[in-house]
């Protein structure tokens, strides 16, 4: 398998159709659908569904499409990252909470790009399960989040910053006008909880049996859009300075809080713009072959 076969099924996957795939790659049709069964030969799976106009992903086909963009984005990041005595250049790949503290990290990342413009960002957001998972795999190099997964596999560095748990809340809500809630507050309230198995046992663990989990969220924007639409309430991070003008944010009490970490890969090698892209946290990191 080489990285041509893999742009192959990547664009018949988006097209829907070889002859189409064929045009935007500039080759022939009995090229395409020669490689295509090769590669499916070769991973002992059947990757689409064929009709005469048209071709589907089968269920091997749609999880061998993410490890395809994977790969890709892996071979993308090789090809970018490069150095220079007089200049840093390459890409550097994040994966961060939707968090009010991400401002740090954007503040680090301007003055960084100010004085190393060559140096490419890239932000994905996600959860700490999905931060994990894209810091194993390679997609990402560094992630920034709250420790709420395990972290044994990684190198880790506490910030020494924590955010406060709380709820968002439409403004015309009751409980709108409260300095803090607590579980007693939200028995009979619709409640969206972030889709994190540590978090979702802590809050369960928080607010007891009784009360009703509507819903589960990755992106915070996504849970509060669902809040001002619907008037339920989102359980969530600290989210004054983001909050949607429509939403209020209230702390819970008892008090519970998060600690932010930055998370990255233990190997013995690491680019030279991400070790000094570490440098601004004051992170010492020595490459060791």
């Amino acid at each position: 398998m080489d990285l041509r076969v893999i742009e192959y099924f990547l664009a018949v996957a988006e097209e829907g159709n070889i002859s189409h795939a064929a045009e935007k790659l500039h080759v022939s049709q009995p090229t395409v659908s020669r490689q295509l069964m090769d590669l499916e030969y070769e991973l002992n799976k059947k990757l689409f569904e064929r009709t005469n106009k048209k071709v589907v992903l089968t269920e091997e086909g749609l999880q061998f499409q993410e490890t395809a963009m994977d790969i890709l984005r892996l071979f993308d990041k090789a090809k970018s990252s490069r150095y220079s005595e007089s200049d840093l250049a390459g890409d550097l790949y994040i994966a961060a909470a939707e968090i009010e503290s991400f401002s740090l990290l954007a503040e680090k990342i301007a003055s960084f790009h100010d004085e190393h413009p060559h140096v490419i960002f890239h932000i994905h957001p996600g959860n700490a399960e999905e931060i994990l998972s894209a810091i194993d795999k390679g997609t990402a190099d560094l992630g920034f989040s709250v420790r709420s997964s395990d972290t044994t596999r990684f190198e880790v560095h506490d910030l020494n910053i924590t955010e406060r748990w709380g709820i968002l809340v439409r403004k015309d809500h009751p409980l709108a006008l409260k300095e803090s809630v607590r579980a007693e507050d939200l028995l009979h309230e619709k409640l969206l909880i972030p889709e994190n198995s540590r978090l979702r046992s802590d809050i369960r663990e928080w607010f007891g049996s009784k009360h009703h989990f509507a819903g589960e969220y990755t992106l915070v924007k996504n849970a509060m859009i669902l809040s001002a639409v619907s008037g339920w309430v989102t359980v969530c991070l600290q989210a004054e300075r983001f909050a949607d003008r429509n939403l209020v944010f209230i702390p819970l009490e008892p008090e519970h809080t998060a600690a932010l970490s930055l998370i990255w890969k233990k190997r013995a090698v690491y680019p030279a713009h991400f070790l000094k892209f570490m440098e601004s946290f004051d992170i010492q990191i020595m490459n060791t072959l």
